[in-house]
């Protein structure tokens, strides 16, 4: 123990420029980083809001202190590991009675010391900040040091190791940067039926425990045996492991597993249906950015939601079956914002064919086959909040603060809500409020319906993450009201005291739903099109 205080106080003795450097990015984020919710307070002042708020100067300063945090967590890192590098074998600390574990050890204490501390105490004090209480969040507070402790500091030391100094560290760094977008851009250079869309936490957790248990293992074999050609080994496995991946994409059969074909048994919670051949609106086909795709809309029918449920299409496939040509079948894709209750709704889907393959099937019908992936919801509970002036709590979802503008209008009116929660966005909600057109001192303000789905179903204890503070505004439907004349259209306001409800719903079920379209015709390409021009 003695060795490894004695390594650590030399550290910190010699390395106390950059550790100040770090602290003062950590104490500014803690400043200026609650602006990003503190713009909201101000009701109707623009002078104030110009200044404060997620997109005003204050919010663009804390955004860029969230990407100056782990740039100095590199400089950091670079540096302690360097001071005693590992490459070659004239250090001059290879002279001393260094035991490697307590060697590795002292450099652990220094990260834990003047890196991890230093950031769970900076995301304590926002939540205290935001209103609520860090020990509560605890749990959170921990997860999300491990998410940044295995995507920040491991890979950050597992290079540091394997280099000489802070100018190699760079190139290798740049390096793996063009790495990531070389195969980035070779994914979407293959065809659509090669290479899904999902990202679901599969392929997630994957590449973390990969990125988290190479790096490690990196930084052990270095300290331990300072077998640089080991480690580079080792360095090139991991970047093999995790680009196989990204071209398998494990979320592929995520979504097969988690989403079974009979998950619903025989009483699927919705019905899907096709558009009625005399609809006005039809399936269309439109051009790409990519000259060799083409985009396929699909109308559809979403109805037989049960009271009391909503219904969550997370993502689809697109199967064609045409008499005496090979079978085609797109990937998953992600389905974004369809969440359907109680009633009948429309829908477009939407997919991309490979060029050759639409020349291929267009002149003849098909049978078109949609399988859904669904996630059938319940509501949990809820809770009714009469609109206020200032902050109100909603239990299990967050804190929410009124917004108000001006708008053309002498007194300023509440237009909308803006919302944060602690560590991770709040579970599945739906948000239920009354809008108004006319003046709130009226006996009986003319009322409509506004309503906002927020949150996920996840159920991590945390997001990764700087910040421990998340911030969502809350996007109302009907929010503006009718023109009327001449008038000026308006933005509809919620009056003081009106009751807002906050629905929470939970994943009862999850599994598939299927579509088929019998002697389907692949629609033709509009005449005209841009992209279309741009290929011939």
């Amino acid at each position: 123990m003695k060795q490894i205080l004695a390594i650590f106080t030399k550290d910190a003795r010699r390395f106390w420029p950059e550790i100040l450097v770090s602290f003062a990015l950590l104490l500014a984020f803690v400043f200026v980083y609650p602006n990003e919710w503190r713009g909201t307070e101000a009701l109707g002042v623009y002078a104030y809001r110009s200044f404060l708020g997620a997109n005003s100067p204050m919010g663009f300063l804390a955004n860029a202190i969230v990407v100056l945090i782990p740039i100095s967590w590199w400089i950091l890192i670079a540096r302690l590991i360097h001071g005693e590098r590992l490459v070659g074998d004239t250090q001059f600390w290879l002279t001393r009675p260094y035991e490697w574990p307590k060697f590795l050890a002292a450099k652990l204490l220094f990260i834990a010391v003047f890196i991890c501390l230093p950031l769970l105490l900076a995301q304590s004090i926002l939540l205290a900040d935001a209103g609520f209480n860090p020990f509560f969040y605890l749990p959170g507070l921990l997860y999300n040091l491990i998410l940044c402790a295995g995507i920040f500091i491991l890979p950050l030391a597992a290079v540091s190791t394997v280099t000489t100094g802070f100018g190699r560290m760079t190139l290798i760094l740049l390096g793996v940067v063009v790495f990531i977008a070389g195969v980035a851009l070779l994914i979407t250079e293959l065809p659509s039926d090669t290479s899904g869309t999902v990202s679901g936490p599969l392929g997630d957790s994957l590449s973390f425990i990969l990125l988290a248990c190479g790096c490690a293992a990196v930084v052990l074999v270095q300290f331990a045996i300072r077998k640089v050609r080991v480690a580079w080994m080792i360095l090139a496995g991991l970047a093999l492991l995790m680009t196989t991946g990204a071209f398998l994409d494990p979320d592929e059969r995520f979504v097969e597993h988690s989403y079974p074909s009979e998950g619903f048994g025989n009483q699927a919670p919705v019905q899907i249906s096709s558009y009625a051949p005399d609809a006005s609106i039809q399936p269309s086909i439109n051009g790409t950015r990519d000259k060799g795709l083409l985009e396929i809309t699909i109308p559809v029918h979403v109805l037989g939601v049960a009271e009391g449920h909503a219904v969550i299409l997370t993502a689809f496939k697109a199967t064609i079956d045409a008499a005496g040509q090979a079978r085609w079948e797109s990937p998953w894709q992600v389905v974004y914002n369809e969440t359907h209750m109680p009633g009948n709704s429309d829908s477009w889907l939407r997919f991309r064919i490979r060029r050759a393959v639409y020349d291929r099937l267009k002149s003849t019908p098909v049978t078109l086959h949609l399988s859904f992936a669904v996630d059938d919801t319940q509501a949990a509970g809820s809770s009714s909040i009469p609109m206020t002036a200032s902050d109100f709590s909603v239990p299990d979802f967050g804190i929410c603060t009124p917004q108000a503008y001006s708008w053309l209008r002498r007194n300023p009116e509440i237009t909308g809500i803006s919302c944060r929660s602690a560590m991770r966005h709040p579970h599945l909600t739906y948000v239920t409020a009354q809008w108004t057109d006319g003046s709130c001192s009226d006996l009986d303000p003319e009322k409509t319906l506004g309503t906002a789905w927020t949150g996920s179903l996840d159920s991590d204890p945390a997001e990764f993450g700087i910040t421990s503070v998340w911030t969502l505004p809350l996007t109302f439907s009907n929010n503006w009201g009718n023109r009327r004349g001449g008038d000026i259209a308006l933005p509809r306001h919620f009056c003081p005291g009106s009751p807002i409800t906050f629905t929470a719903y939970n994943r009862v079920a999850r599994g598939q739903v299927g579509l088929t379209i019998q002697d389907f015709h692949i629609p033709e390409m509009a005449v005209g099109d841009v992209y279309l021009m741009q290929m011939k």
